[in-house]
């Protein structure tokens, strides 16, 4: 593949995810989810059943019960995660109490931040997709067009901020 058409395919990659890479990532979560849940089904249920035709149906069956759940396993790995990172990072800001009331605090507070992050991801995975498109069109564009380092950096801004803008008009 010549690197024109490289830079091209990965401009249209750039543009999809600028454009809707918050429905892309839904997409893309449930079939990661249904992969792993057709695989497990594979794993367990090659185990106990001997016909290929019935534990391809569970497979299927399977992956798409756990493929339909995931976006929502999705939101609970953040949920820790954010959890987590404030957990280990508001330490140093509590002010000297007792050692019950301090962890009280810092369990609190840290499980509070942790479930508004859930209530975010919409927006968060918007302005990410759409900055991540546009940093890719900027990497593959100049291989088509010359254009000066600070007219593509304006065009790059503009097109990460019109696929935010038009991501949650459509989301």
């Amino acid at each position: 593949m010549t690197p024109e058409i490289t830079a091209i395919i990965a401009i249209l990659i750039g543009l999809l995810f600028c454009f809707a890479g918050y429905k892309i990532q839904k997409l893309l979560i449930t079939i990661v989810w249904f992969v792993i849940g057709f695989i497990l089904a594979n794993k367990v249920g090659g185990y106990f059943i001997s016909s290929s035709n019935l534990l391809l149906v569970i497979e299927i069956i399977t992956g798409i019960i756990i493929g339909s759940i995931g976006f929502k396993l999705e939101k609970l790995a953040l949920c820790i995660s954010v959890a987590y990172l404030v957990y280990i990072t508001i330490g140093p800001y509590i002010p000297n109490v007792e050692k019950g009331v301090e962890i009280i605090i810092h369990f609190g507070v840290s499980l509070l931040v942790g479930i508004l992050s859930t209530f975010f991801i919409k927006p968060i995975l918007i302005i990410v997709s759409s900055i991540a498109g546009a940093h890719i069109i900027k990497y593959y564009l100049p291989t088509l067009v010359t254009i000066p380092a600070n007219y593509l950096l304006i065009c790059v801004v503009v097109i990460a901020v019109l696929g935010v803008l038009a991501q949650f008009k459509t989301n």
